[in-house]
């Protein structure tokens, strides 16, 4: 299959790059045009790079009507930092590319788009499901919830098959380091004691490389249509996985728990109910996150050792 993916320098985008020319697909990868792309520096060659910017509508044209994609997996974002989630820039940047990114691709004869989306669509309190009324709480999750509406209406219009990915948290070797679980492997394996909650929410954690292979999935089963959660469909308290890592990453530190306070919205229980998707395709997580910490944590070990 021919696949054209957007945001392919990223760290969601990266890990479906591979997995995709593992899996003999020929991927055309777009790149922000100041974008060294280091996560696919070792894939040089076996993919089609296409430095792109998707608010250049004339230039989104002309790529897909150069590539022809079969499958344009849409996980370019704009605006993905916390700080970045309230900005009027969430629209500008995002949803109209979007939609003329699906326009581009119906007039190249693609029959496939798929979106990724977010937890952050529901907002606080939501019962997270599929058909829940998305009630969004920032721009970022209003701005997701926009694009998919947009995307699937044009779509729909198009004749091209359509499906969005709500994406859960995800964790994984070259993830931006500002996040929580790269945050504590890094602090610990340098001997400082982070900062925490009491660590008391549950969230659901999916390693990258099974987001990967879920958006592949998703591509490649002609029936699956419409909106699906993605996570991993289990929640584990944020205490766990902050004493799993030190466990691995400094056995003799000392954690103080409820240094900080929880944010005013902070979200206690976040877990992805992931049935519709594993009915809908057979994809299921193959990656426990007690072997996905300890195979990051040996990774940031590694890296940080690596000569530069």
């Amino acid at each position: 299959m021919k696949l054209f993916i957007t945001g392919a320098g990223g760290f969601i985008g990266a890990a479906t790059v591979r997995a995709a020319l593992a899996a003999g697909h020929t991927v055309t990868a777009t790149l922000r045009p100041q974008d060294s792309a280091p996560r696919l520096r070792d894939l040089a060659g076996r993919f089609t790079p296409c430095l792109l910017d998707l608010r250049d509508t004339t230039a989104v044209r002309a790529a897909l009507a150069a590539h022809r994609p079969d499958a344009v997996l849409h996980l370019a974002w704009s605006g993905v930092a916390n700080t970045e989630r309230f900005d009027r820039a969430q629209y500008v940047d995002n949803v109209e590319p979007a939609g003329n990114l699906v326009e581009a691709a119906a007039a190249a004869g693609t029959t496939i788009f798929i979106g990724l989306g977010s937890q952050g669509e529901y907002g606080a309190g939501n019962p997270m499901r599929e058909d829940s009324l998305p009630t969004p709480t920032t721009l970022y999750g209003a701005a997701k919830v926009a694009t998919l509406f947009l995307t699937r209406q044009l779509a729909m219009q198009a004749g091209m098959r359509f499906a969005w990915l709500r994406l859960f948290s995800t964790y994984g070797p070259e993830d931006n380091p500002g996040w929580l679980i790269p945050m504590l492997i890094t602090e610990m394996l340098a001997g400082r004691r982070p900062r925490l909650t009491l660590g008391t929410q549950r969230w659901d954690w999916l390693h990258v490389d099974d987001v990967a292979r879920s958006l592949l999935a998703v591509a490649t089963c002609e029936t699956a249509t419409g909106v699906f959660n993605l996570g991993s469909g289990h929640a584990v308290t944020v205490r766990s996985v902050v004493e799993r890592i030190a466990h691995l990453a400094a056995p003799t530190m000392d954690l103080v728990y409820g240094e900080i306070p929880f944010r005013p919205d902070q979200v206690m229980h976040l877990q992805a109910d992931i049935s519709h998707l594993v009915h809908a395709t057979g994809w299921q997580p193959r990656i426990p996150i007690e072997d996905g910490l300890a195979d990051l944590v040996a990774w940031h070990r590694t890296t940080a050792q690596a000569p530069t």
